[in-house]
């Protein structure tokens, strides 16, 4: 009973409520309450916290959470071996992504993946910031995210590809032909912004730029301004990961001026990963690096 209720306590860390931890647990609010209580009672500390948005571990808390991934990892192994036995690989992949690898890589990932182990489930946690990701990494509540390099020096990283910035243009534009785009370019055409929240990648690099283009529209989401340059109501920049989706009939090229991000794969630094976990990993770097080199 004592290991139920150190997963009950790891559940409520990552998150934040004994409501959600008894949900995913299959047990009642009251219950996961009271196995936590138990564990205080018996190791004589305060464990969990409330703040404005829920609960937080103590500093003791903190300090035990290791020992209590690590027994958790072994039950996960455990489960694993004993999936292997039976020659069907179980478990659950929990991942972190942002907007472009969310749409352009997870959904092919997830299908072939999943032709090889069928019952292997997923928890996808789309997130607003690679910092986002990176911290949800380092606490355990996702097993393996997607970040951009550099990253904090506390996470395992397989680097995966170069996603360059690019102009996104409507095929009957002037420079659709040209091999780059000049940077200066692009204060002769209606512009359609794209609205950043966290990581200010496109912002940053306008910043650094001689002359403002002309912001005619600005939207929340890289689909919506594609829709908006297949239609010819302007130019706009985006990465070129997701920029080169086929279902928009746009034109990408490269500016003269090379602005990309590196984008990698990455873990908690000396975690003990679960079967399904190490084998998503070596799907996504055999797959995108495949990719990459054809």
């Amino acid at each position: 009973m004592s290991l139920q209720k150190y997963l009950a306590l790891l559940k409520t860390v990552e998150l934040g409520s004994f409501s959600l931890a008894a949900e995913q647990m299959g047990y009642t609010q009251p219950a996961v309450s009271r196995m936590i209580a138990d564990l205080e009672a018996q190791w004589k500390v305060e464990l969990l916290r409330r703040n404005r948005s829920g609960l937080e571990p103590s500093a003791a808390c903190l300090q035990l959470l290791p020992i209590l991934r690590s027994l958790q990892a072994d039950c996960d192994a455990l489960d694993f071996a004993v999936s292997e036995i039976h020659g069907a690989h179980t478990g659950l992949v929990r991942v972190g992504v942002f907007t472009s690898v969310a749409d352009m890589w997870i959904p092919n990932l997830l299908k072939s993946f999943r032709q090889q182990y069928p019952k292997i489930e997923f928890d996808l946690v789309n997130m607003e910031s690679y910092v986002e990701i990176e911290s949800n990494i380092r606490h355990g509540k996702v097993d393996c995210g997607f970040v951009r390099l550099p990253t904090v020096h506390d996470l395992q990283v397989h680097f995966l590809m170069r996603d360059e910035l690019v102009a996104v243009l409507p095929p009957e534009h002037p420079l659709a032909e040209a091999p780059v785009f000049p940077v200066e370019q692009l204060a002769d055409a209606p512009f359609i912004r794209l609205r950043e929240k966290e990581d200010l990648e496109v912002s940053n690099f306008l910043d650094r730029i001689p002359h403002a283009p002309d912001f005619c529209y600005e939207v929340s989401s890289d689909h919506t301004a594609l829709s908006m340059v297949e239609q010819g109501l302007g130019i706009t920049i985006t990465h070129s990961l997701i920029a080169k989706n086929p279902r928009y009939r746009v034109v990408c090229k490269r500016f003269d001026r090379e602005q990309c991000r590196d984008i990698a794969i990455a873990t908690a630094k000396n975690a003990r990963l679960a079967g399904s976990t190490k084998l998503f990993m070596d799907h996504v770097i055999s797959q995108i690096g495949a990719s990459q080199t054809k």
